[in-house]
């Protein structure tokens, strides 16, 4: 299967999950485990060591939307699902001047974003994402704040009844202006243009995005489309990152836009805090020249 087809927008996301017990392979009795199979199409959606409650896609997403509208919040709503099915994630872009914030130390204005999760795989446990969109040029940001548990595990004892309760969407929503610090120390965090371009080369090199994505995140370092991207600093650099993982990857390879956006922005925030981090960072690998990217 092609990543392509592996990945639905908005769609997708109505089927359901039965749970089929697999007996001992060599002797008789049972094995332990249980397989998530679609009943559509019979694909395995996952294994699981024991049986527990599975919650299908399109009812997580129908309680997310009953909690927003609860508490009369408008909302976008864009739905990714990934790996033929498997997971599951509903974006909320939360509408209005009382979701938004700006970056302490820069003005940058974000909206917040929610994304309720959910996973027939074991990957996502149903709970809420904290996200930000950058308002200047709608990248989507990721934040370093844990995911708010709409229930603490999928078990035989989940009742849908009680999941993505509007007290977990008043947890979310209290954290997310929280996260906001995060950008702002990565935003104090000044850099020259070629520091920049050796920190795309060492993530390239540790494997947290391939080198055709350095390229193309040094392109946009090296010309900013946004006045507001002019400084050096390590804000910016992500900022970078994040426009093209938003604008030319997750439309078709979301897991992977998702996961290096959350670990790029991981590895700046740790060296944000810590110089000895941010210099290791920074330093160009022995014996090899600074790669610019005309």
């Amino acid at each position: 299967m092609s990543i392509l087809a592996k990945q639905e927008i908005d769609t997708g996301f109505d089927f359901k999950v039965q749970q089929v017990e697999v007996p001992h392979p060599t002797k008789e009795g049972k094995s332990g485990y249980f397989m998530n199979i679609r009943e559509d199409n019979h694909e395995i959606m996952g294994w699981t060591t024991e049986r527990y409650g599975l919650v299908n896609h399109a009812d997580v997403l129908g309680r997310a939307d009953e909690a927003f509208a609860a508490r009369d919040i408008d909302v976008q709503r864009k739905v990714i699902v990934t790996e033929g099915g498997r997971k599951m994630r509903a974006q909320y872009d939360l509408q209005g001047d009382l979701f938004k914030a700006e970056v302490p130390a820069v003005g940058d204005v974000m909206a917040y974003r929610l994304t309720a999760q959910n996973s027939y795989d074991r990957t996502l446990r149903i709970s809420f994402a904290l996200g930000l969109v950058r308002l200047v040029c709608t990248n989507g940001m990721t934040t370093t704040e844990k995911e708010v548990e709409m229930v603490k595990k999928h078990s035989t004892g989940v009742n849908i009844g009680d999941i993505i309760t509007e007290d977990a969407l008043d947890s979310a929503l209290a954290k997310l202006k929280d996260s906001l610090s995060t950008y702002g120390r990565l935003a104090q965090t000044e850099l020259t243009q070629e520091q920049g371009l050796a920190i795309l080369q060492n993530l390239a090199k540790a494997k947290v995005f391939s080198d055709k994505v350095r390229e193309s995140v040094a392109k946009i370092w090296n010309e900013p489309k946004h006045d507001e991207d002019a400084d050096r600093n390590l804000y910016n650099l992500n900022n970078a990152v994040t426009q093209h993982l938003t604008h030319e990857v997750a439309d078709t390879r979301f897991e992977y836009a998702n996961r290096v956006t959350t670990n790029v922005l991981k590895r700046f925030d740790l060296a944000a805090r810590n110089s000895t981090r941010l210099n290791k960072l920074w330093t160009p690998p022995k014996n090899e020249e600074i790669v610019v990217t005309e």
